[in-house]
């Protein structure tokens, strides 16, 4: 239990950066005449049934999703699918896909395919935007469609009966997560890119480029993060002096006021009266 636990969250650090792109977005009412055999998909797809029911083949598995359910179909699976009994149904779809680095991310993570949707509401609400925003010719539309993707994403993981993080076999990954939990234990340490590359048994080179594409920053990038997340945190729930704050992150005293004044604009003490004013 508390693997997988630990699991979950480092995985959460990736899902930030996941990196997704929408092949095409919309909805339709379907009758007997709709069905698929034997598709492999190279894509995800994401239904949000709003009538009538269908019947998917999975993987070997039937799944029949009906209204205010959504159906989450990773890419890489075999499906075939029909109309329920010729009924005729609705539903709102996104086909799209999502990478952590080289790897699909519902490889990296099994959910639950058919999810209850108790805000009937809100998940129309987003798949409409969703829609708009996908065949948008403004200059942000792609950008708020992906941003409504997230949402619907975020809702189907949070809400899924089932989160299994499979990241054995996954080399990167777990390399990654290992360096990870790595620098939160050694954060008032001095670490380099070749200490961390060693603990992923990478060439400096490709490990920086691993793991900015699964972090979205380069190793030092990310550990000045990790450096002024505590150093926030420490300043709103301690009364810890500015020097003992900056040995615990491990940036000389001398420094850490223009370090935390880089990051936030302010500095650690205005930051720490501000906090109390709240």
């Amino acid at each position: 239990m508390q693997r997988t636990q630990a699991q979950q969250r480092n995985f959460s650090r990736y899902l930030a950066n996941v990196q997704t792109a929408i092949l095409h977005s919309s909805f339709r009412m379907l009758g007997a005449e709709w069905s698929h055999s034997n598709l492999k998909l190279e894509y995800n797809m994401l239904y949000y049934m709003v009538s009538g029911r269908c019947k998917i083949w999975l993987d070997g598995s039937i799944l029949i999703p009906t209204a205010g359910q959504l159906v989450l179909l990773p890419a890489g699976s075999i499906i075939s699918a029909s109309s329920y009994d010729g009924e005729v149904f609705g539903k709102y779809y996104c086909h799209f896909t999502s990478l952590i680095g080289d790897n699909r991310l519902f490889d990296l993570l099994s959910i639950s395919p058919i999810v209850e949707v108790n805000d009937l509401d809100l998940i129309e609400e987003l798949f409409k935007h969703l829609n708009e925003s996908y065949t948008g010719d403004e200059m942000t539309s792609i950008l708020r469609a992906k941003t409504t993707l997230a949402q619907l994403l975020c809702y189907v993981i949070e809400n899924s009966s089932t989160r299994i993080v499979n990241d054995a076999g996954h080399r990167d990954v777990q390399s990654v997560t290992r360096v990870l939990d790595y620098m939160h234990m050694r954060l008032p340490h001095k670490l380099t890119v070749e200490d961390l590359a060693k603990l992923a048994h990478f060439h400096p080179r490709y490990f920086i480029s691993v793991f900015k594409s699964m972090t979205g920053f380069s190793p030092m990038q990310y550990m000045a993060k990790l450096r002024y997340d505590r150093a926030c945190s420490l300043l709103r729930t301690t009364n810890l002096s500015m020097n003992q704050i900056a040995d615990q992150i491990g940036i000389l005293p001398d420094y850490f006021t223009k370090f935390f004044k880089h990051h936030s604009g302010v500095s650690p003490t205005s930051y720490r009266d501000l906090d109390k004013r709240k």
